[in-house]
C-alpha cells in the first residue's frame, strides 16, 4: 500500500465542466466535453462544495493492488487502485461504510460530510471510499486505446470492490466478522446494490442513491419526462414554444432553407440539409442547452426563470425566440460548435492522465454506454417538445466514432440485455437494499421507485431533484425529507442487526411530475 495525498478539486472541476455553463470555458476541450458529458450523464456524480478542501486529520489515502482481468486465471497482470480511510468515529468492533467511487475521480467528501457520515458517528463505524477502475489515477493500462478498454465493465469493477473489502477488513480493520455498508449514487448506486445482490455473505446492506440499475437501449422517456417538468414548473406557454420552435428549425432544414437556422443559431458550421450527423448534432445541442439551463442549479425557480425569458421575448416567432435566448447563453463563444466531428474530439483522447479522462472521464464512461448499459437520450417519444431529429442514428455513430466500425447497433443492445439479465434490472430480488429517488430527477426511470423484499425498500423524495436525501438532515429539509432521511439511516442499522424496521406508514411520493 503506498500512501498518497488527497485531490480535493479533481471532482469539483468534474461536475463545473460537464453540469456548468458554457461560461466557464471556449476551448475546443471544453465544447466537444460537454455533449459528451450530457451523453454519460446518468453516471455523473453529485455536486460537491466548489469551496471544499479536505481538512479531516483523520483521512488516510492508499494505494490496493488487484488484477487486471479477474475472469481469466491465465492473465496474472495487476494494477493499483486508490482510496481514502477515515477512522474517525470508528470503535472496535463497528462497521464498515464505503461509499462506492464510480465514474468519477476520487474525493473524500463524502466520507467527511452527508447522511452516511452522520450515520458512521452514529455506529462507531470505518469509513472509506474507493476509485473506479479506470477513473482519476487508477488506471490499469497504459493508453485508453479501444483494444485496453475491454477490461472495463461492471462486473470487473465488482470484483475490485470485493477482493478490497477483504484487504479492508483482515489487514485495516483487522476485523474479520465486521458489517459491511455500501452506499452510492448513480451507477456507482447500482454497483453498490449489485454488490449486495452477488456477493450477501460479504456485503451486509447497500443503499443506492438515483442507482440506474435499469440499462436501456433507447431511453426516449428521459425527454418526456423534461417535458413533464417543463410543462408544469415553466408553464404550457413554455412547452409549447419550445415545441414550436424545433419544429420549425426541422421544417425549414427539410425545405432547404437550412442558411436560416445557421443564421439564427449562430453555428459555427453551416446546416447542410444532407449532412444527417451534424442536423441531429445540432437538435442534441439545443436539447441539452435548455436542460442544462433549467435543471443544472436544481431549483424550479430556475425552469420558471428560464421560460419567462423565453416567452417574454419580442422575437416574431417561436424559432427566434429560442435563438435569442440561445445566443445569449452562449454569449462568451464566437460562434456555437454544433457539428459532429468536433463534439467527439475530447472523447478521442487516449491519454490516462489527459483532464478529458482523469478529471472528466468522458472516453470510459461512454465506453460503458456503448458496450453496457445505453441509455442514450434519444427524442423517439411523441410526448415532448424536443422534435424528433436525435434519433439511435446519432448514438451508434457517436460510438462508432470513438471506438470502431465494430460497434453495430447488435453489439449495444446485446450489451444492455446481458446487463439486465446478469443483474435483473428493475425486479434484482435483492434483500438488505434501499433505493432512493428524486420525484424530478429523470433517471429515476431507470432506477427503482418501487420495492419491497426483506429488509429493502423504495423511497421517492417529493419535489425533489439529484440526490437530496444524501445530505445531513438539515431544517430547509422538507417533513417528507427528513422522513426519509431518518428512515434510511433506521434501514443501516437493522442491516447491522440493530432495531426494528420502520413502520410501514411511510412516506410515498409518486414518481409521475
Amino acid at each position: 500500500m503506498l500512501l498518497i495525498k488527497a485531490l480535493p478539486f479533481a471532482v469539483v472541476l468534474l461536475v463545473t465542466l460537464v453540469e456548468g455553463t458554457p461560461a466557464q470555458g471556449t476551448g475546443a476541450t471544453v465544447k466537444s466535453a460537454r455533449i459528451l458529458g450530457e451523453l454519460q450523464r446518468h453516471l455523473v456524480q453529485p455536486a460537491i462544495p466548489q469551496d471544499f478542501v479536505p481538512r479531516n486529520p483523520n483521512i488516510v489515502g492508499y494505494r490496493f493492488r488487484t488484477k487486471i482481468d479477474h475472469f481469466n486465471p491465465q492473465n496474472r497482470d495487476t494494477f493499483e487502485f486508490s482510496y481514502f480511510s477515515n477512522d474517525e468515529f470508528y470503535r472496535p468492533g463497528g462497521p464498515i461504510f464505503i461509499f462506492v467511487g464510480g465514474n468519477f475521480a476520487l474525493t473524500t467528501y463524502y466520507i467527511e460530510h452527508g447522511l452516511l457520515y452522520d450515520t458512521a458517528a452514529r455506529d462507531g463505524a470505518w469509513l472509506f471510499t474507493n476509485e473506479h477502475r479506470y477513473y482519476g489515477t487508477s488506471t490499469p493500462v497504459q493508453d485508453y486505446s479501444t483494444e485496453n478498454l475491454r477490461f472495463l465493465k461492471s462486473e470487473q469493477a465488482l470484483m475490485d470492490l470485493i477482493e478490497w473489502i477483504d484487504h479492508l477488513r483482515t489487514n485495516i480493520v483487522r476485523d474479520p466478522n465486521a458489517k459491511i455498508i455500501l452506499m452510492g449514487t448513480g451507477y456507482a448506486g447500482a454497483l453498490a446494490t449489485w454488490a449486495r445482490q452477488r456477493f450477501p455473505n460479504i456485503i451486509d446492506g447497500a443503499w443506492g442513491a438515483g442507482a440506474t440499475v435499469l440499462a436501456s437501449f433507447d431511453f426516449q422517456e428521459h425527454a418526456g419526462d423534461i417535458g413533464q417538468i417543463i410543462r408544469r414548473f415553466g408553464g404550457s406557454e413554455c412547452y409549447n414554444l419550445i415545441w414550436v420552435a424545433f419544429r420549425t428549425a426541422q421544417y425549414l432544414i427539410d425545405a432547404g432553407r437550412d442558411e436560416t437556422v445557421t443564421t439564427l443559431l449562430n453555428t459555427c458550421q453551416p446546416i447542410e440539409q444532407g449532412n444527417l450527423l451534424d442536423i441531429e448534432t445540432l437538435f442534441f445541442h439545443l436539447k441539452l442547452a435548455i436542460q442544462e439551463a433549467m435543471l443544472s442549479v436544481q431549483t424550479t425557480d430556475k425552469i420558471r426563470d428560464v421560460c419567462a425569458k423565453m416567452v417574454n421575448s419580442t422575437e416574431e416567432t417561436a424559432l427566434e425566440d429560442l435563438a435569442g435566448w440561445l445566443n445569449v447563453y452562449y454569449a462568451n463563444l464566437g460562434c456555437n460548435p454544433f457539428d459532429f466531428d468536433s463534439n467527439m474530439e475530447a472523447g478521442q483522447v487516449l491519454q490516462p492522465g489527459a483532464p478529458e479522462n482523469a478529471v472528466l472521464g468522458l472516453r470510459q464512461t461512454q465506453y460503458q454506454a456503448c458496450t453496457e448499459f445505453g441509455w442514450f437520450r434519444t427524442t423517439d417519444l411523441d410526448e415532448q417538445p424536443f422534435g424528433d431529429r436525435v434519433s439511435m442514428h446519432f448514438f451508434l455513430e457517436a460510438c462508432r466514432a470513438l471506438f470502431g466500425e465494430w460497434v453495430t447497433d447488435a453489439v449495444i443492445y446485446d450489451g444492455v440485455r446481458l446487463t439486465n439479465l446478469h443483474y435483473g434490472g428493475q425486479d434484482p430480488r435483492s434483500t438488505n437494499v434501499l433505493f432512493t429517488n428524486g420525484q424530478l430527477d429523470p433517471n429515476r426511470l431507470v432506477s427503482i421507485t418501487s420495492y419491497i423484499n426483506p429488509l429493502s425498500y423504495a423511497y421517492v423524495v417529493p419535489d425533489e431533484f439529484l440526490y437530496r436525501e444524501i445530505y445531513s438532515i438539515s431544517e430547509e429539509d422538507s417533513t417528507e425529507l427528513t422522513a426519509i432521511k431518518q428512515s434510511i439511516q433506521t434501514y443501516i442499522g437493522l442491516w447491522q442487526g440493530e432495531g426494528f424496521a420502520p413502520a410501514q406508514t411511510r412516506v410515498e411520493a409518486s414518481t409521475e411530475i
